[in-house]
């Protein structure tokens, strides 16, 4: 868990690294859209603004209760008058006291249906009462560092003191997606609950409907102060995609759907990913204190997002740092970076490691010098050498 928790943080720390500044117009009034092939944010539309995010809350009910739960598929019967205090219009799915139904069954309804019945069913099986599951979710939240986030009900309900960010609920989504039980509830078209009573149809069928193929599961939500919203991921091409919006309006037929489509479409027939630099590469070359040249190579592959029209002849690639290595560096010591730049913004970098230990070597200067001093040496010797024969020839 800790693991997990570090490398949430760490794409965090790299999400704001952001090289896309395309004007996309939609109607939601807070976006974030990331590829998930490298974790980076492609768009963003006051992604970090605290606001009220309606059912996509539920995503961590659902989430809270997965992790909770040992077995998803055990039985239970729900209470008589277990929805007594709960808003009728929450009710989406029609759970009534009585039924017989699984967890998986709420955690289908809470996702697909968006049904506040069966978010509220699971907060008071497992913790007995909303606010006590209320809490479940907060640690959640701290755990995941989702700083700008609280949650105060199952449902998403506008309440005083709960809210969140689409960069929160981004990065939630993509955390519930790495979990299989998660990942095949928001990737299920339809459902039909385990006694029979109740079928309903997931985002999917909606996108479907709208012409988006490539849609692969999402989460919903509306309250008149939060507008339309919406959490989804697609793919396309192996390109993986997160998304979510909110703050798009009702008087616009599926305007949380259309900005999806809206995003996806512009990204997925415009960028591709393309090799700017290939394993083996050579980057630039160096020399040691001691006149050695050192050359420097890609240790990997580079695939960078890019707009289509990008020419890679256009990029600058080149290395920054050590220009003559002493004897101090050692195989495997950083010694700069590589970089890859277009248009004055640096696209990637990573360090550079020194691909030799420097050893003692006589300088070019001082191997002329001492050959030189050799070179007098043996001149001289052999002068003496000469005239001792000089002498004894005289005798």
């Amino acid at each position: 868990m800790k693991n997990i928790k570090k490398l949430l943080i760490l794409i965090i720390l790299l999400l704001p690294f952001n090289v896309f500044a395309d004007e996309i117009n939609i109607n939601s009034t807070n976006a974030i859209m990331i590829n998930l092939n490298n974790n980076k944010v492609i768009y963003e539309k006051n992604k970090d603004d605290v606001i009220n995010v309606a059912s996509m809350q539920k995503i961590m009910t659902a989430i809270v209760a997965i992790k909770q739960v040992e077995n998803l598929d055990e039985s239970f019967t729900l209470d008589y008058g277990i929805f007594d205090s709960l808003d009728p219009e929450l009710v989406m799915v029609g759970f009534d006291g009585g039924d017989t139904v699984t967890y998986n069954d709420l955690l289908y309804g809470t996702l697909l249906k968006s049904g506040g019945d069966a978010a509220y069913a699971l907060g008071i099986k497992i913790s007995g009462s909303e606010e006590e599951y209320a809490k479940l979710m907060n640690d959640k939240a701290k755990e995941l560092s989702l700083n700008n986030s609280n949650f105060v009900n199952t449902t998403g309900l506008d309440i005083e003191g709960q809210y969140s960010t689409v960069s929160d609920i981004a990065y939630l989504f993509k955390y519930g997606l790495n979990d299989k039980n998660f990942n095949k509830i928001i990737s299920t078209k339809d459902y039909t609950t385990s006694n029979g009573y109740y079928e309903f149809s997931g985002p999917i069928a909606k996108a479907n409907d709208l012409g988006m193929p490539y849609f692969k599961g999402g989460k919903t939500g509306f309250t008149d102060s939060a507008g339309r919203c919406l959490a989804s991921y697609a793919e396309k091409d192996g390109v993986q995609y997160l998304l979510v919006t909110a703050g798009a309006p009702d008087e616009i037929d599926n305007s949380n759907y259309l900005d999806h489509k809206t995003l996806y479409e512009y990204f997925m027939n415009n960028y591709s990913f393309k090799t700017v630099v290939s394993d083996g590469d050579i980057i630039d070359k160096i020399n040691t204190i001691y006149d050695d040249e050192v050359v420097l190579e890609a240790k990997e592959d580079v695939e960078l997002y890019l707009k289509n029209d990008i020419d890679i002849e256009d990029l600058d690639i080149y290395y920054k740092g050590k220009t003559e290595l002493d004897r101090s560096i050692k195989e495997g010591d950083k010694i700069g970076k590589f970089y890859v730049e277009y248009d004055g913004e640096i696209l990637y970098k990573t360090d550079v490691l020194s691909p030799m230990t420097v050893k003692f070597k006589l300088r070019t200067p001082y191997k002329i010098i001492l050959g030189l001093v050799i070179l007098l040496i043996l001149i001289k010797l052999l002068s003496k050498k000469k005239r001792r024969r000089k002498r004894r020839n005289r005798y």
